[in-house]
């Protein structure tokens, strides 16, 4: 084997952990703890996947529209009580996002109203 051989072998590894670190393939940028649903809507309602709170008993969730005749509420509701602990106006024209501490539910998601919604919920 020449050296072009041994360097071409050697580049192979560094371009391949060099994809993973800047696409973010199995490299975890939030503690483990991290969760995130997603909610979108096309026409009515949309309610995300549930999440746990973090370690500081908090959890936040944003909500925004796709669609400029729309506009509604993007509500953060216990899972385990089925109570909303907290809500907003949303519209087409910002992204809103709000942290809620204080919690003691075990799991927690968004729901969002008005029809073409987009919105997140994460610990």
């Amino acid at each position: 084997m020449n050296g072009k051989d041994v360097l071409k072998k050697l580049a192979r590894p560094v371009a391949v952990a060099t994809a993973a670190v800047t696409l973010g393939l199995g490299v975890a940028a939030s503690p483990a703890s991290a969760a995130e649903a997603v909610c979108e809507s096309w026409g009515g309602t949309c309610i995300s996947g549930t999440v746990p709170s973090n370690s500081k008993n908090e959890v936040c969730f944003s909500g925004t529209h796709k669609a400029l005749a729309h506009w509604g509420r993007a509500e953060l509701w216990d899972a385990d009580t089925g109570v909303m602990v907290a809500s907003f106006a949303s519209n087409p024209r910002e992204t809103k996002t709000r942290c809620i501490g204080g919690l003691y539910g075990a799991r927690y998601y968004e729901r969002g109203t008005g029809g073409y919604f987009y919105g997140k919920v994460w610990n």
